[in-house]
């Protein structure tokens, strides 16, 4: 096989394993034989694709071909298997890997023994493997033991190298991933001692450097593979009690034979425990009693390591558990306080300085968790750390080493207070600047001449790096509010004087030197470099806030530029040994590979292809700055990526870390707010651990941000020199070309100028078209440097140089694009070397994407046909660089690459055919250059097509050819069986969706993304589950019709596996949106699912089976093969797939698709319940009634025989609620809680179907108390507390249980709590939870107050409650006034709050709260949110007590020491508290806002409560405010509803009635305002008294409600203010209000305010909609102004009265009868004018005398009215006129009022009489509407006899009785007379009755005919009545007769039973 060409080989040796895993049983054992023995060529063949494709072929033979092997074939396959690994790459190491586990795996199948051979034992490979294996353990190939040391034995060969290494753990990965999660966690024990024993426990003493590197190779076994994904939470939870009891409790070793683990496996174990803890977060409390201990012990370490480890794991801990901190932090603070004591013994060791040390890290790290988790903390203790540090620092010990201790202690302890946050530093900042300064003097000329031994130098290098390490972790944490200019300014010079000091520190000590004052090993150097760093840093933080030119930057430039140039000067801190390698001259060796720690002293910022400087200035949306992540090694990213790491940091080497929240080993970025938000939540979130680097590498990465930093504002000429220096350095004739030396030179030169470019752009975006310039000799110099670089063989070094020159050529711009374009042109024509090609593409692709498309327009064509002909190139190196170098600039040119899209796809496409694109063609040389370019170039091909597509954009729809061009390609690229290539054609999906989604079939690719979604390479998992949201976005519905069953429960899954995959949440939402009302079940069952743990069981929730199957289906069969495999969800091995193609040669194949089947982690179920809440809320706000009532939804179901409704599920819901209010995790508990509460809301109403009149939740009482009661029990924690008491309050207040014996277990609860509240001024517990924080006492008393409050705002509505309130008012009273004071102090600037503790302020102080006053801001910040979230009901809750007058809120009001009155006419300071925060409140919100829209009517009811002489005084509110208060309510009138405008009206009326002269007081005042007013018009209302905005607040209700009474156009939102008897409910209190408003006014102005009422009266009156409504209302209102109304008017008052009323009358009369629109007026609105008219005359008789005109009209109208045919019409006005008519007998006590009636009935009453005897002429034809009109009218002329006094009555009467006789029958009478005569004799009757002297009288005068006629039409009817009187008597009589007879008995005894006793 030689000779043959290497492709061929090749694909001979694929089709063999595709053959194999066809028909694997058919092959022989002599087939089988033969075939081995290539394959073992072929895993150590030169060309490494014949070494991935080998593996592969072994594999299958393995797992499909049949065969027997022994225990020693599979040690001879692996030892020769080992081998492939030497000077593997990654694809070679994933396929071998991939082959040693799965060998390994096989040993793990049941074996036979032959018995002759005990020590033989044989398996079956293949399918027969399988058979055996479910038979029942029995003996297997290889004991567990065995199997894993065939890996170790290898791994720690003498001379092993790195690959070989680092292959080694990834077939470890591989086969833990192989074995699954049962097996892991049985047999975690065994496998974790064999991973610390048998790779970390080795004998001979490891370097630093190869420490860490072991140890990383470690936690990626142990964590990321292991821990991370592999275990279940109880595994987690096990595996850390395991590592702590059998290792780390194993220090110190108790008995002398004991050997206690090595500190490597210590260090290992405590981080790997501090990671599952993270991993676990809240339910790490379940072994919170285990962990604790030994870590405290563990700080007791000799090694510096070991102890910052332990320290890590206990901020983790305290961050995971946050309830322990208040017990871990003094417990930290003690022993460090006693071991400072012990410091000064005679005995005092080593021991126990490094024990004190390793305390104040522990203390520094638990209170850096302080900020995340405010409510669990105490500042107290921060005080006290303070304190402690300050003692320190003002008193240090003479000894130096004592002395060096307690400095790094104060100075730690400072630090670690930095990170509390600015409200907090604030305090001690003067303090701080103070100590600073005496720390940091600036050196005196006997310093800088004097001479320093060695530990002098020590010790004061240590104690200024403690000091600047406080000052710089202050700027890091607090430099957005506290860095002032001034502050900045300080620190700089102490930073210079510290550089001072430094210049006068010898040039250089030996490196052997040890620091004699360090209680730890640390050379003299380190602690050298380490101040230096700090410095630099502290500058670099510095730098963006002085915007001023400092002399001293310069001179920093130049040292910064000195540090990471002349490297030879630097020691390496690791005590690397200076690796001499022997390299041949020319020969490339690369710097990374050199793994000593220290690499010759290059930068740690260059991670490959990610280079992190200058971060903050990172565009995150710039494609470029990802540092190309699509090159991923994915599952082995973390053990590939140390390959290249020359360093590996570590916690120890800079233990500031362990305290500081930043996330990543440099802080450059800490500016941007938002960076250290994302920081702060990285710290939070992940379980990372801090790894800094050395101090001889960081002052190196700290030089190259500082010079990237400083360089932005140089001048040209040190531009010039820094760049003539850099060349110098670069081209120094004693490096060598190729060195590894001189790379680490290139490496900082190239990313310190990266990172100033990188600031340059920036500073110029930020001040636009400021140009920094650089002289042309710089220009030319900097080319020089970097064309140097750009064609280096390091791919990573090219790569940063090209972007370099990018940026470069960005910032220059102009003629330099062209001449910097055309050296690269000339340098690919001229050299072949496929280095220098590769680099130039790059460089084209980055100065492309960073001068933008329209700058660098001019070069496109250029740019296209260099990259098109170098992407040919057949070399592999180039052409994939070429490529990539194309995707960027089709990205960054955008629409302007349009006329470029076919000819790159053309490209495309026919390299993809061709063969020089395939991994595996061309020469050995030329393919393993390919195998380590780290990507494809089909990748690429996805990342330029996806590229095109967006460039393309719409237009995909029109043209045809080109869209299927790219769907083809994308088909094609999907297809491939390299998963990264899968990646590209996902993204490129998701490009096409946007754009042209209809040519996208969904039912093939909702099952493909599906398929995708189980793969273990976590880019592709993300790929598709990105794309399925956005597919879900669309439509999806249709989406989960398309999959395959069980997708839900796939996404649920990799909840638990990838929780940092954010969009599997969003499908999850979106979909939750569409189907949770339809189909609320499916969510409930999910839920239920998932909190109750239980496996998938049928859901379908399998594992697809193995892609690379699918691969080469054809269209129509590939839906078959998917879902195949076992139901179980456990995949055997056959499912590590192997490559099939050629094309993956390159090789990410095996597409592990190995499914974890683990319980749901508690995140999930807790993301399930807020599901389920969600989907409650939602299907509420549907209005589907049927889902909250049973009966109906019953009703439902039974008509339509189906129905989903939520009601069906509340016993579901309530045992959901109760699983996860009783959970193991604070969160899932809260969350349960919350669950309960919405239940308990939404259904509490609800009818029970089938019980009459019970609740439906009645009957689930016990449960909901069972849910609760744990929230009070030990376990439990303030967070939940508060939560239980509120849904406590709920549940009792919602009625749905009545009887207090039943809810006696709930109210115990709530009563309780309030006795612990009561009972302490700081609640110290409730329930059975102790030792709550000062803020905790304060979250849980004000939800104790607001659920109390809760239950009095219920109590209005539910009485029963009453007697659970009545007897606890007397405490909640005044605890509710002390909670709405302390709102309102701590709403007030803590500073004013600070002032009114020392002297006597009238605002009270002291407080309850628990507030301490030094750090009041700081605490200020924490409870606020408490406050807000409560003060609404307790505010309501003393509203209504105030409201009912309540004994016990009096006596609280009385009390209270805010509440005493100066004098009893002003308002007392409580009064101004509540009126304060309500008008706050209500000046801030609005109903529409996102805010609960109870806030406003709450504030509102409590304002009117408010207004009451008791509480307000007399006087009321000074003006301003009241002025200030009437605004407000206008706002709201014009903004909100008509219930808010309703209770604004209540609000005036009380204000009215209460303080009528108060709100008149300032109209004749003498007030400045007002003189103005009145000179310009003596009559005017002035505007600026209060009456005048009362007035103003009354006239826009009406103006808003009534259109016509404004001529403006009515704003949009009142012109349909709901419907008309919303209206009424307004409008009538409305004009009550403003008639109360008219009868308070002083005289002069009355008048003027009776035109205004009029005017909304008379248009209320006229207009028709609400003639039904309003009208009446009206009236009564005119009746309130009118009362009293004349009463000392004055003259001219009355004059100006008399217009206002007859303009009035002219109103309401003038078109009384008219006819509008051909209509005329309805009768109800006649009615109501008349009656108006009626009143208003009748309120102000004098000016109405005044008036003839209006008195006229009336009249006029009125004689009208009595003879309107309208019945109704004519009885008002007749009753009317019986009115006027009633005033004459008032001439003694209201004259004027009789003189009105006297002229109006004067000229009406001779038309009365006519009317009457009108009647005679149609005597026989009347009909009923004549005779009630004759009826009316008489009743009129007769009430004249009562209307005048007794001696005028005879004279009235003879006008009336002759009047009324003449229509009398003539006589005799016979019974059969008119019903005039009826009607009339009936009147005439009751005259004599009521009159009977002056009817005598009378009637004696009368001419006798007349006088005959009336006496024998009366006497006929007495006598009428009289008999008729008879004949009822006699029929009584009989009636009750007959009665009398009928009663005898009708049924006969046989026995009497008369004489019965």
């Amino acid at each position: 096989m030689g000779q043959t060409p290497l492709l061929l080989r090749l694909e001979t040796i694929t089709a063999f394993t595709l053959l194999l895993k066809g028909a694997g049983k058919a092959a022989t054992e002599q087939i089988l034989k033969d075939l081995m023995k290539q394959l073992k060529y072929g895993l150590i063949d030169k060309a490494l694709v014949i070494r991935v494709a080998s593996a592969q072929c072994v594999q299958a033979v393995i797992q499909y071909a049949t065969q027997t092997m022994t225990q020693n074939d599979i040690e001879a396959l692996l030892q020769h298997t080992f081998k492939a690994f030497e000077g593997s790459t990654f694809p070679v190491r994933r396929a071998i890997s991939s082959l040693i586990a799965t060998l390994l795996v096989f040993t793990q199948s049941q074996a036979t023994v032959d018995p002759n051979k005990p020590n033989i034992r044989h398996a079956i490979t293949g399918e027969g493997a399988k058979k055996t294996e479910e038979a029942g353990k029995t003996v297997t190939l290889m004991s567990i033991e065995e199997m894993l040391s065939q890996l170790s034995t290898c791994f720690n060969r003498p001379n092993a190298s790195r690959e070989l290494k680092t292959g080694i753990i990834e077939s470890y990965a591989t086969l833990f991933v192989l074995l699954g999660t049962d097996f892991v966690e049985a047999n975690y024990s065994a496998i974790l001692k064999h991973i610390l024993c048998e790779i970390l426990d080795t004998a001979k003493p490891l370097t630093a450097s190869d420490g860490a590197y072991l140890r990383s190779q470690v936690n990626f076994l142990l964590y990321n593979t292991i821990g991370k994904r592999l275990l279940s939470e109880q595994g987690q939870a096990n595996a850390i009690q395991l590592l702590v009891s059998n290792w780390i409790k194993k220090w110190p070793p108790l008995m002398a034979n004991q050997a206690a683990p090595n500190k490597d496996i210590l260090i290992c174990v405590t981080n790997l425990a501090s990671q599952l803890v993270c991993e676990l977060e809240g339910a790490a409390s379940s072994v919170q009693d285990v962990i604790v201990e030994p870590l405290f012990v563990l700080l007791t370490h000799s090694s510096f390591a070991v102890q910052m480890a332990a320290v890590w794991c206990i901020r983790c801990f305290c961050n995971a558990v946050p309830t322990n901190l208040l017990q871990l932090l003094p417990k930290a603070l003690n022993l460090l306080e006693k071991n400072l004591n012990n410091l000064t013994n005679q005995t005092t060791t080593n021991k126990i300085f490094q024990r004190t040390i390793a305390y104040a890290y522990a203390v520094a790290a638990i209170m850096s968790v302080f900020p995340a988790h405010p409510i669990y903390t105490s500042f107290e203790l921060s005080a006290r750390a303070m304190s402690l540090a300050n003692q320190l620092i003002k008193q240090p010990n003479k000894d130096t080493k004592i002395a060096s201790v307690q400095i790094q202690v104060a100075w730690t302890l400072v630090s670690s207070v930095m990170c509390l946050g600015p409200n907090l530093v604030k305090i001690h900042l003067p303090q701080l600047l103070l100590l600073w300064k005496s720390a940091l003097p600036k050196p005196s000329g006997k310093e800088v001449n004097g001479i320093r031994s060695e530990p002098e130098w020590a010790f004061l290098f240590h104690t200024r790096d403690c000091v600047i390490g406080s000052i710089y972790s202050f700027l890091i944490h607090n430099s957005q509010s506290l860095a002032t200019l001034d502050i900045v300014k300080r620190i700089a010079a102490l930073l210079n004087n510290t550089l001072a000091f430094l210049a006068t520190a010898p040039n250089s000590f030996a490196a052997s030197t040890m620091s004699p004052s360090a209680p730890y090993e640390t050379r003299l150097v380190d602690q050298y470099y380490a101040l230096r760093r700090r410095i630099f840093q502290c500058f670099n933080a510095i730098k963006p806030l002085l915007s001023t030119h400092e002399s001293s930057l310069g001179s920093l430039l130049r040292n910064s530029l000195l540090v990471f140039t002349e490297l030879e000067k630097i020691s390496p801190s690791s005590g690397a040994h200076h690796q001499i390698t022997a390299t041949l001259p020319g020969q490339f060796v690369s710097v990374w590979s050199t793994a000593d720690g220290h690499g010759y002293g290059v930068t740690s910022k260059m991670q490959g292809y990610h280079i992190d400087v200058a971060s903050h200035n990172d565009d995150n949306s710039e494609e470029v700055n990802r540092g190309k992540e699509w090159m991923t090694k994915d599952r082995f990213e973390h053990i590939e990526e140390l390959i290249d790491r020359p360093i590996i940091g570590s916690i120890e080497l800079d233990p500031f870390y362990s305290y500081s929240s930043s996330p990543n080993g440099n802080h450059s970025n800490y500016f941007s707010p938002q960076r250290q938000q994302q920081s702060q939540q990285i710290t939070r979130k992940k379980a990372y651990i801090p790894k800094p680097v050395s101090p001889s590498t960081s002052y190196i990465d700290a030089s190259i941000e500082l010079f990237a930093t400083l360089f932005v504002n140089q001048l040209a000429t040190i531009h010039e020199s820094t760049f003539e220096f850099m060349l110098k350095v670069i081209k120094d004739p004693k490096l060598e070309k190729n060195s590894p030396k001189r790379a680490a030179i290139l490496v900082n030169i190239v990313v310190a100028l990266l990172g100033a470019f990188k600031n340059i752009m920036t500073f110029t975006k930020k001040r636009k078209g400021e140009i920094i310039p650089f002289s042309p000799r710089a220009v030319q110099l900097l080319q020089e440097i970097l064309m140097e670089v750009v064609i280096h063989p390091d791919p990573y070094l090219r790569n940063a140089a090209s972007e370099t020159i990018g940026r470069l050529t960005s910032i220059i711009g102009g003629s330099f694009v062209a001449s910097q374009m055309q050296i690269l042109v000339d340098l690919v024509v001229s050299n072949r070397d496929p280095d220098v090609r590769a680099g130039c593409a790059l460089a084209i692709g980055y100065i492309y994407s960073h001068v933008g498309g329209m700058a660098a327009a001019a070069h496109l064509k250029t740019i296209v046909g260099i990259l098109l002909s170098l992407s040919s190139d057949p070399h592999p190196v180039v052409h994939a660089w070429a490529l990539e170098a194309m995707a960027m600039t089709v990205s960054a040119a955008g629409l302007m690459f349009s006329n470029y899209v076919n000819s790159t796809l053309g490209m495309v496409a026919k390299l993809y055919l061709s063969e020089t694109h395939e991994p595996g063609s061309g020469s050995i040389a030329v393919t393993n250059a390919g195998m380590s370019v780290g990507f494809t170039a089909y990748q690429e091909f996805g990342r330029i097509i996806y590229e095109l597509i967006g460039t393309l954009g719409p237009e995909l729809q029109t043209s045809s050819k080109v869209r299927e061009l790219c769907l083809n390609m994308v088909e094609e690229l999907k297809l491939e069986p390299d998963e990264r290539v899968n990646v590209e054609a996902i993204r490129c999906i998701q490009h096409f969706l946007m754009f042209a989604p209809k040519y996208l079939g969904m039912q093939e690719l909702v099952p493909y993304l599906q398929h995708q979604i189980t793969s273990l390479h976590l880019p592709l998992k993300k790929a598709a589950v990105t794309c399925l949201y956005q597919l879900v976005q669309r439509d999806s519905e249709l989406v989960f019709k398309a999959a395959q069953p069980g997708l839900d429960t796939e996404l649920f899954k990799m909840l638990d596996t990838d929780p940092q995959l954010t969009d599997v949440k969003n499908v999850i939402r979106n979909w939750l949106q569409e189907t949770a009302v339809a189909e609320p079940s499916i969510w409930v069952n999910i839920t239920k699912r998932i909190v109750t743990g239980s496996s998938s069981g049928n859901t379908g929730g399998q594992t697809k089976t193995n892609s690379a199957n699918q691969v080469h289906l054809s269209d129509d069969e590939e839906d078959e093969d998917f879902g195949d495999d076992d139901a179980d969800g456990f995949v055997d091995e056959d499912n590590t797939d192997i490559a099939t193609t050629v094309a993956d040669a390159s090789g990410i194949t095996t597409t592990l698709s190995v499914n974890v089947e683990i319980p749901p982690r508690w995140r999930t179920q807790l993301f399930a319940l807020e599901c389920l809440q969600q989907s409650i809320q939602l299907i509420a706000a549907s209005s589907i009634r049927e889902h909250f009532n049973l009966i109906e939804a019953r009703r439902r179901r039974q008509q339509a025989g189906l129905g989903d409704f939520l009601v069906f599920r509340v016993p579901d819901l309530i045992r959901l609620s109760f699983t996860a209010a009783t959970a193991h995790v604070n969160e899932l508990r809260l969350s349960g809680i919350n669950l309960l509460k919405i239940v308990i809301e939404k259904f509490a109403n609800t009818l029970d179907a089938d019980m009459e009149d019970m609740l439906l939740l009645e009957q689930y009482s016990a449960q909901i108390g069972a849910a609760l009661t744990p929230a009070f029990g030990s376990e439990s924690s303030s967070e939940i507390v508060s939560a239980a008491v509120r849904v406590c309050a709920i549940y009792v207040g919602s009625g749905i249980v009545k009887d207090l014996y039943q809810l006696g277990r709930v109210l115990k609860l709530l009563i309780s709590a309030l006795d612990r509240c009561k009972g302490e001024t700081k609640l110290t517990g409730v329930g059975e939870i102790k030792d709550l924080s000062p803020h905790a006492s304060v979250m849980v008393k004000l939800s104790v107050l607001n659920a109390w409050a809760e239950l009095q705002v219920a109590s209005q509505k539910q009485s029963y409650l009453k007697q659970v309130l009545q007897p606890n008012l007397g405490v909640l009273s005044p605890m509710w006034l002390r909670a709405l004071q302390d709102y309102a102090r701590i709403r007030l600037e803590s500073d004013i709050v600070a002032l009114s503790s020392r002297s006597t302020d009238r605002i009270q102080a002291s407080s309850n709260s628990g507030i301490d006053s030094m750090y009041s801001a700081a605490t200020k910040d924490v409870v606020l949110p408490y406050y807000r979230r409560s003060w609404l009901k307790i505010m309501e809750a003393v509203a209504t007590l105030m409201e009912t007058q309540e004994s016990s809120m009096k006596e609280a009001l009385e009390n209270n020491p805010d509440s005493e009155q100066f004098n009893a006419d002003h308002p007392s300071n409580l009064f101004y508290i509540l009126f304060g925060l309500c008008i706050e409140s209500l000046s801030r919100t609005s109903s529409s806002s996102k805010y609960d829209n109870s806030t406003i009517p709450i504030c509102l009811h409590a304002l009117f409560t408010f207004i009451q002489p008791s509480l307000a005084g007399n006087q009321f509110l000074p003006k301003a405010v009241f002025l200030e208060l009437m605004n407000v309510l206008d706002r709201l009138i014009q903004t909100e509803g008509y219930r808010t405008q309703l209770i604004i009206i209540e609000i005036l009326q009380r204000l009215i009635r209460n303080y009528g002269i108060y709100l008149c007081d300032d109209i004749e005042g003498e007030n400045k305002e007002h003189t103005v007013d009145t000179t310009l018009d003596p009559e005017v209302f002035p505007a600026t008294a209060k009456l005048y905005y009362v007035l103003r607040l009354l006239v826009n209700v009406f103006l808003q409600n009534i259109p016509k009474l404004t001529n403006k156009p009515a704003s949009s939102r009142h012109s349909s203010p709901g419907s008309r008897e919303n209206l009424a409910l307004l409008l009538g209190p409305s004009l009550d209000t403003i008639a109360l408003l008219v009868g308070i006014v002083p005289k002069d102005y009355k008048v003027d305010l009776l035109a205004i009422c009029f005017h909304i009266f008379s248009e209320i009156l006229t207009e028709s909609k609400f003639e039904m409504t309003l009208g009446p209302r009206v009236l009564i209102s005119l009746k309130t102004v009118f009362h009293n109304f004349e009463l000392n008017l004055s003259d001219e008052n009355i004059t100006s009265l008399a217009k206002v009323v007859c303009a009035m009358i002219h109103t309401l009369l003038d078109d009384f009868f008219e006819m509008k629109n051909g209509e005329s007026m309805t009768v109800i609105s006649q009615k109501s004018r008349l009656l108006a008219t009626m009143l208003i005359i009748t309120g102000c008789p004098q000016a109405v005398l005044r008036d003839g005109e209006g008195r006229k009209i009336f009249v006029d109208v009125l004689k009208q009215s009595l003879s309107s045919s309208e019945v109704e019409l004519a009885v008002t006005a007749h009753q009317c006129l019986r009115n006027l008519i009633s005033l004459l007998e008032k001439k003694d006590s209201l004259p004027i009022l009789a003189d009105l009636g006297q002229t109006v009935v004067t000229s009406t009453l001779s038309f009365i009489i006519s009317r009457i005897l009108a009647i005679k002429n149609n005597k026989d034809s009347i009909d009923d509407v004549s005779l009630a009109s004759l009826n009316e009218n008489t009743k009129t002329l007769l009430a004249l006899t009562n209307g005048v006094q007794e001696e005028q009555k005879s004279s009235v009467l003879s006008i009336a009785l002759p009047t009324l006789t003449y229509l009398l029958d003539e006589p005799p009478y016979n019974g059969r007379e008119t019903k005039i005569h009826e009607t009339i004799l009936a009147h005439l009757m009751s005259v004599a009755t009521t009159t009977p002297t002056a009817f005598r009288d009378t009637v004696t005068k009368l001419p006798n005919d007349v006088k005959s006629k009336l006496e024998s039409a009366i006497r006929y009817s007495i006598l009428a009545s009289q008999e008729k009187q008879q004949k009822q008597q006699q029929r009584e009589q009989q009636l009750k007769d007959a009665y009398n007879d009928s009663k005898q008995p009708t049924i006969a005894l046989k026995m009497d039973f008369s004489n019965f006793g």
